[in-house]
């Protein structure tokens, strides 16, 4: 199975055992050469294409980039079938290598396993069993492009935050990051108390201006490490890492406080809003998976609304 047959970095399972140590200077092929040495603005890029977080980009700017699971690493890949320091990719004056670390379940490129190979323009580069980036040459236009289809995948159009499917794959790293060190994962669900009176009341271009403002504010709010999203209507949800409960708790009432002395205006007419709040944090054995996390974390939002509104509500 070569790079163009269709499908083949759907089967990662599939290794091929023959490993190829390609690296001379004398074969490197003549385009990349001058896509190295071009004047022209084109960029190297690794792009993922399957695995988690599909689209994302990571322009090769430095001499060396570590490519591996450990937080150190360049690019970080929160996924067990990766090894701790799994590859690297190093920039040399004429080729651009990519290099495995005896990893433990390999690195290929276009299907076949590899101990260090010169990229070319389009090589599919496997590392693990799930993830796959595409290796291109970009100019500023396509560069251009590869960010608004990871924006529109990734981002909410109103908000600007990220949206469902981002968190969710999100969740899922971050729950595997603290399964392997132990520090706690705390998860906030909140939503506008009666947002659809606001709608009734004021119209969709009050309760969109209303969403955008609450975005904005509690993004202000944030550490630069929590992921901030939303997470469908009016409800939004902050992840947390390496944050316990207590930690957590703080800031689910900052944000409540935050939201209830907002000033909104509509037409010159005053609205108040509040939030309700839902919390609860995963210390690496006390939920099965990223379902039951967020369905507790959700459970304790409902509480929160029938206990009365503009309230938190804890796991115990």
């Amino acid at each position: 199975m070569t790079r163009d047959s269709p499908g083949w970095y759907d089967r990662p399972h599939i290794l091929k055992e023959q490993t190829k140590n390609i690296v001379d200077e004398s074969t490197v092929r003549r385009d990349v050469q001058d896509l190295l040495n071009s004047a022209s603005p084109l960029k190297a890029n690794f792009v993922v294409i399957a695995g988690q977080d599909i689209g994302r980009k990571y322009a090769i700017q430095k001499s060396e980039l570590s490519i591996g699971r450990d937080d150190s690493c360049d690019i970080v890949i929160n996924d067990d079938d990766v090894s701790r320091n799994h590859a690297q990719i190093t920039v040399q004056p004429a080729a651009i290598v990519i290099e495995d670390l005896g990893s433990t379940n390999g690195t290929l490129v276009n299907g076949v396993r590899v101990s260090k190979h010169i990229l070319n323009d389009g090589d599919r580069v496997q590392i693990g069993n799930l993830t796959v980036f595409k290796f291109n040459f970009f100019n500023q236009l396509e560069e251009s492009y590869s960010e608004q289809l990871y924006t529109a995948a990734n981002k909410d159009f109103l908000t600007g935050l990220y949206n469902k499917k981002y968190f969710k794959d999100r969740l899922k790293m971050e729950m595997s990051h603290t399964k392997r060190h132990g520090n706690p994962l705390s998860l906030i669900i909140f939503d506008l108390d009666h947002f659809k009176q606001l709608n009734d009341k004021y119209g969709h271009v009050a309760g969109d201006d209303v969403l955008k403002e609450l975005a904005l504010q509690i993004s202000k709010m944030k550490r630069q490490e929590d992921l901030f999203a939303r997470y469908g209507g009016e409800e939004f949800v902050l992840l947390l890492r390496d944050t316990p409960k207590e930690t957590a708790i703080q800031i689910a009432e900052k944000i409540r406080s935050k939201v209830s002395e907002l000033k909104l205006t509509f037409d010159e007419e005053e609205i108040q809003v509040t939030v309700s709040i839902g919390l609860a944090t995963f210390r690496g054995n006390n939920h099965k998976n990223e379902e039951t996390f967020v369905r507790t974390a959700d459970q304790q939002l409902y509480r929160a609304k029938k206990a009365g509104r503009n309230r938190l509500e804890v796991e115990n």
